[in-house]
């Protein structure tokens, strides 16, 4: 164990936290391990039968045709192994009076609890968060549900694929002549795990500055309605243009490639925005390509298309995934391979950085799992640690009994009151702290959006001289007569208005940008660089998410930054890390999911992966998991007195989401497909036709149980009595028969009809919701989900609002912030420059509210 007082610079940040971990499945425990892998003590509370992510997989082949309840295939789940390391493992049936006075004591010694039961469900067992609040007045409590303590859906059932029908944009997901299909694996889950580790850490800050506990009401249909992975774009879309954004045509290739493609051997994904055509032209080298491009009005050019696949086409051709994307990336040009999971086990980029741990496990055996999320410090080896590996069905149950009768001595649990009086200090845990915000498109300022949110003074610093495409949108001014054409993350400007300055309301820039204040500075020359430094002075976090290179270009590397104000935290959030061979590659979250396993896993099981539409999961994981780090962080500065180095590499903590696969890669070498809308241990589980013109209904089915009531519903006692179904291994097989059979019954009913049904009888299911359907919701809509939100350019509309509920002090929700406004306040009020200094800095044009031509005239 490492020595905290001798040497906090190897302490963990979370050495001495005490988690009690009553939650099952993906969300829950991923919050968990993230708590643990960073130094707290998790007790992980287990039913008798065991966590149900032991009976998820994948298995190692031997073990597939057991029973779900076979001792040595529960130890062998790679979910569960992936999810579960670091932790203690106790046995409690809580239908059992001596077992719930065991949760009481340990919820007496506990800081944070995570639970994921029904609502009401710990109630009517007496351990409800008022109880948890008397045994113990200071702790936090993290309730995950489906959707949330209260509303019309609180007591429904929901798994990954209904979360993200309803809450994600799964209806714009897929082609538009096939059924929306689903994110990969548990992906959905995942996120909101990311996000209750936040909203956890967050909680603890309040908890131990106030005395006073903080109850936690994360509904993960909420979190995915407010991800920033297209769906708050797309909402604000609709109320905007009055249009749903639907699935994409099969006819991908337009006048600028995006999307995948095949190459000699598998496949790559394109990404070329019109700042980028320069780098396209330099990897094609086709003279007539360029000359067609020279044209202004290019985009009206209704032959450009043929042109382009005459020599795009032969260049995919002419090398592999991994070739096309090296020689694309030479030139900044967004392209990247289509990894399946197993390849990326051996991969030069993860060798070298050492990212894969190896593990050895008392039944399971040896095997390797992902490292390190993200990286505190020149110790970061040390920070985050594999302690252990996951536990045993009840392995410390013995253990922590005897040490919860030792601290008993036979006393009760003491009563305290849950109306203590509250201690002065309510502030948002972030109150006091400042963030300098550097960062682009969505992943970066989704962080510093849900720091803000938290009460951090977040200061962006933009260079008026530097338009950044798709932050702001693809073009300073774009024609408005394209913009339906462009579509939502291209064309989103309320009612379709670009006059004004339409940088300041882009669908994607406002999805991010409430609460922050805006300054502009040419960082490139040395007197805007020197005020930024200014600011360093006087800030405890600075956030980028630029190429790997900008910052040592600008001159505001990370030595030159710590020198300047030694308790400064700096998080880089490079795609693919600060070093290894692809940490100069470029591209969107899309273009890293492909690289890093996860999109192979979604899409079509029976079509070409040049169907799967892009999906943009890293940028929401990457914000809440960096306001994890960010806390982190700062818990450690408080212990230590000085900054460090965050190194977030995107693509290294969005591969936990895909854990379970990269286990069972290293143990079986398998290569994992896609999985369409189907589940590996659940079935039948898909998305299916209703009434109604593209209207759509998904159900899981995890029980014989729930498989027996689903046939009730259908009036299909064939299917109930058939012995060929009465397992899962029996549906799993013939799983396109019961699709058959359950789009038989879902074409004459309405969608509403189905979900209502199907839960009556607790079923997960849900209908596929568009932007119109959401916000109409009545769930949302009791909840107050949405809020109004704008700025002078974008007016006032309903927003989603934040992606959880609490009970600390209510989080931020304060206008988007315009490019420059602040300016005055931001280089006089904070950084303490002279109205000299400050008129200097107007002179030589840093200070504007436009972005500016080469010639510094306004757009």
């Amino acid at each position: 164990m490492t020595d905290e007082r001798s040497d906090p610079l190897r302490a963990q940040p979370l050495a001495g936290v005490q988690v009690l971990e009553l939650a099952t499945g993906v969300a829950g425990p991923f919050a968990g391990k993230l708590f643990a892998d960073f130094g707290a003590e998790v007790v992980k509370v287990e039913p008798p039968d065991g966590d149900p992510a032991r009976r998820h997989g994948p298995f190692p082949d031997e073990l597939h045709d057991r029973p779900v309840n076979d001792p040595e295939r529960l130890e062998n789940s790679a979910l569960f192994l992936h999810l579960n390391a670091n932790k203690r493992s106790i046995v409690l049936d809580l239908d059992r009076q001596d077992d719930l006075g065991l949760l009481e004591q340990l919820i007496q010694d506990s800081d944070v609890v995570v639970e994921s039961f029904a609502p009401g469900y710990l109630d009517a067992r007496g351990v409800g968060y008022e109880r948890m609040e008397k045994l113990n007045p200071d702790v936090v409590v993290v309730s995950i549900t489906p959707f949330g303590q209260s509303g019309p859906y609180a007591a429904y059932q929901g798994e990954d694929i209904v979360i993200y029908a309803m809450g994600g944009p799964m209806f714009s997901t897929g082609v538009e002549t096939r059924e929306p299909v689903k994110l990969g694996g548990n992906l959905t889950t995942y996120q909101c795990g990311n996000l209750a580790a936040a909203a956890a850490m967050s909680a603890l800050v309040v908890a131990e500055r106030s005395g006073r506990g903080v109850h936690i009401d994360l509904s993960m249909f909420e979190a995915q309605a407010g991800s920033v992975d297209r769906r708050v774009s797309y909402l604000l879309w609709y109320l905007w243009s009055g249009l749903v954004v639907g699935r994409q045509p099969l006819d991908t290739l337009r006048a600028l490639p995006n999307g995948f493609f095949e190459t000699a051997d598998g496949h790559v994904l394109v990404f070329t925005l019109p700042m980028w055509i320069d780098r396209m032209l330099k990897v094609l080298d086709d003279d007539d390509l360029r000359v067609a491009f020279e044209d202004p009005d290019w985009m009206r050019n209704d032959d450009l298309v043929d042109e382009l696949q005459a020599c795009f086409i032969p260049w995919l051709f002419a090398g592999d995934n991994r070739d096309r994307a090296e020689v694309g990336q030479r030139e900044k040009w967004a392209v990247t391979p289509l990894n399946a999971p197993v390849a990326l086990i051996d991969d030069r980029h993860f060798v070298d950085r050492g990212f894969f741990v190896e593990t050895d496990h008392p039944v399971a055996g040896r095997f390797r799992q992902p490292g390190a999320p993200f990286r505190i410090g020149d110790h970061w080896d040390s920070v985050w640690q594999l302690r252990r590996p996951a536990p045993t069905l009840g392995q410390h149950t013995e253990e922590l009994r005897a040490e919860l009768a030792g601290h008993a001595s036979g006393q009760a649990p003491p009563e305290t009151s849950a109306t203590a009086p509250i201690v002065a200090d309510q502030r948002l845990p972030l109150e006091g702290i400042r963030v300098l915000d550097l960062t682009v498109v969505w992943a970066g300022p989704s962080c510093t959006m849900h720091l803000s949110d938290l009460g951090a003074e977040v200061i962006r610093v933009d260079n008026a001289w530097v338009f950044p495409p798709a932050t702001r949108g693809n073009s300073p001014r774009p024609a408005a007569d394209l913009l339906v054409d462009m579509g939502p993350l291209g064309g989103g400007y309320p009612n379709l208005d670009v006059s004004g300055r339409p940088w300041n309301k882009h669908s994607m820039w406002a999805a991010q940008a409430r609460n922050k204040l805006s300054c502009t500075l040419d960082i490139r020359k040395s007197e805007g660089r020197e005020a930024f430094f200014r600011l360093v002075e006087q800030s405890d976090v600075f956030v980028e998410n630029n190429s790997v290179d900008t910052l040592d270009k600008l001159g505001i590397g990370w030595e030159e930054l710590h020198r300047r104000n030694p308790r400064l935290i700096v998080v880089r959030m490079p795609p693919m890390g600060i070093g290894g061979p692809y940490a100069s590659y470029v591209g969107f979250g899309a273009s890293f999911e492909a690289l890093c396993g996860l999109t192979r896993l979604r899409g079509y099981t029976d079509d070409d992966p040049t169907t799967t539409s892009a999906a943009f999961h890293m940028d929401p994981t990457t914000g809440a998991a960096g306001t994890f780090a960010v806390l982190c962080a700062l818990r450690r500065r408080d212990r230590t007195g000085v900054g460090e180095l965050v190194e977030f590499s995107q693509g290294e903590n969005m591969m936990h989401h895909i854990g379970e696969y990269l286990v069972d890669a290293t143990r079986s070498g398998r290569s994992h497909g896609p999985g369409g809308n189907r589940h590996i241990s659940r079935a039948p589980q898909g998305c299916y036709r209703c009434v109604g013109s593209d209207r759509w209904v998904v159900l899981s089915i995890g029980t014989d149980e729930q498989w027996g009531d689903l046939c009730r519903l259908m009036h299909r006692p064939d299917l109930a009595e058939d012995p060929r179904l009465s397992s899962l291994a029996g549906r799993l097989e013939h799983h396109d028969e019961l699709d058959e059979a359950i789009t038989e019954w879902t074409c004459l009913l309405d969608r509403w009809d189905v979900f209502e049904r199907c839960q009556s009888q607790g079923i997960p299911a849900g209908p596929v919701l568009d932007e119109a359907d959401t916000y109409l919701d009545p769930h949302l809509i009791e909840r107050g989900f949405f809020r109004e939100q704008g700025s002078e350019d974008v007016g006032r509309w309903q927003f989603p609002g934040h992606q959880w509920k609490w009970t600390a002090p209510a989080m931020r929700w304060e206008p988007i912030c315009r490019l420059g406004a602040d300016n005055e306040a931001v280089l006089k009020g904070v950084a303490g420059l002279t109205a000299e200094e400050y008129d200097h800095l107007a002179a030589r044009g840093h200070l504007s509210l436009d972005y500016l031509k080469p010639d510094g005239t306004p757009y």
